[in-house]
């Protein structure tokens, strides 16, 4: 039942929220994009507010039809078609609402400029955190990142969450190369805010462990069964950060985690995070301890379709047998779980898995030809 609910809750954030999966396997499901997503998109982009807002008074017009000039107190993406106009008349009835500023993204079509989006901004802070970042547009990801942590506890929250989600949207790699360069004491200030949510958490305690020192070890340690829910949804990060500072003891504790059955379901998922990150970060060098992490969890019918479809993605078959021995078990039998299996030996060279999907062919061929085609067309084939 847990794991049901799990689901169910994941899918429909994901069903609500489409662009909304992060890159970085430690920060969950970022709720919104950068403000960076816009940027190269569009040619022009500036800082400003709307005035005048009119509504169309022409027969027929839709509602909300009509027009607003928008001021412009900061160009952040220059155009020549700006020119040096300070006013910009955009279609459509802005409302004008105290003093909101606005970040204002605009398309240039036949020479004339069409705003496309606005994203409202709380601080003049967010205009000059946007322009500094654009010295980085042509650096390395890892400068960019350096860039983007200075802002992570920034007094508009607006400016720090934006820097967390440009965390959010970079590779695993990515992130575990940016701390070599980072410092431990903005992290340790952030991991005492007791409203931090899970996401940013798991961040924060991964930066802390990859760039901290041996009582930020004992600091995380101590993290791992605090209280409050969002510690446990938290886990990656946390116990990530401890392995990056203590890495046979934070593997051997991994590994006790994901096995144990007491453990609430999102407990151990966390962990399964935290196992993607580490192979996105430094497949090779933590192979050995990645597959003992999943060949823990390949017995446990709650876990066992994440590793299992894990490790077929990632080409990795040492843990075939153990794999194969699950398809018949009781605690393995809901559908997710038979799927991954099959389709994990579907996708296996060993001789093994040839001779276990013309078992399951004579017993489930429509289900075999169906997987079959599903990652024929996954392969686009």
């Amino acid at each position: 039942m847990r794991r049901i609910e799990f689901a169910l809750a994941a899918l429909s954030v994901i069903s609500l929220l489409p662009h909304s999966i992060s890159a970085c396997s430690l920060c969950g499901n970022a709720r919104k994009s950068a403000f960076s997503r816009e940027w190269d998109r569009h040619p022009l982009i500036v800082y400003g507010y709307p005035a005048n807002p009119r509504l169309s008074t022409e027969p027929g017009a839709l509602p909300g039809a009509g027009a607003t000039d928008f001021h412009i107190e900061k160009v952040l993406k220059p155009n020549p078609a700006l020119g040096k106009r300070e006013v910009v008349e955009v279609k459509g009835y802005i409302p004008v609402v105290n003093d909101t500023r606005f970040v204002a993204f605009f398309n240039v079509v036949e020479g004339k400029l069409q705003l496309d989006v606005a994203r409202s901004v709380k601080s003049k802070a967010m205009a000059d955190y946007l322009e500094g970042a654009q010295a980085y547009k042509d650096k390395s990801r890892m400068e960019a990142l350096l860039y983007y942590a200075r802002f992570l506890d920034h007094p508009d929250d607006q400016v720090a969450e934006d820097a967390f989600l440009e965390f959010a949207g970079s590779t695993d790699q990515e992130v575990g190369e940016a701390t070599k360069r980072l410092t431990p004491e903005r992290f340790r200030t952030l991991l005492k805010n007791p409203k931090l949510e899970a996401e940013r958490m798991s961040l924060f305690a991964f930066l802390l462990g990859s760039c901290g020192g041996p009582k930020d070890a004992d600091f995380l340690k101590s993290m791992i069964d605090g209280p409050g829910p969002e510690v446990g949804r938290a886990l990656d990060g946390i116990v990530g950060g401890y392995i990056a500072l203590r890495p046979r003891e934070g593997w051997d504790l991994a590994g006790r985690l994901l096995a144990d059955p007491k453990r609430p379901f999102h407990h151990r998922h966390a962990l399964v995070r935290m196992v993607r990150f580490y192979h996105g970060w430094k497949p090779q060098e933590c192979q050995k301890e990645i597959l003992r992490c999943y060949q823990a969890i390949i017995p446990d019918g709650e876990l066992a379709d994440f590793a299992i479809e894990d490790l077929r993605q990632w080409k990795s078959w040492d843990l075939t047998p153990t794999i194969l021995a699950q398809f018949t078990k009781k605690s393995h039998n809901a559908p997710i779980t038979h799927r991954s299996i099959v389709r994990y030996a579907l996708s296996c060279p060993q001789p093994e898995a040839r001779e276990f999907v013309e078992r399951v062919r004579r017993q489930e061929a429509v289900l075999v030809r169906e997987l079959e085609d599903d990652l024929a067309f996954e392969a686009g084939k």
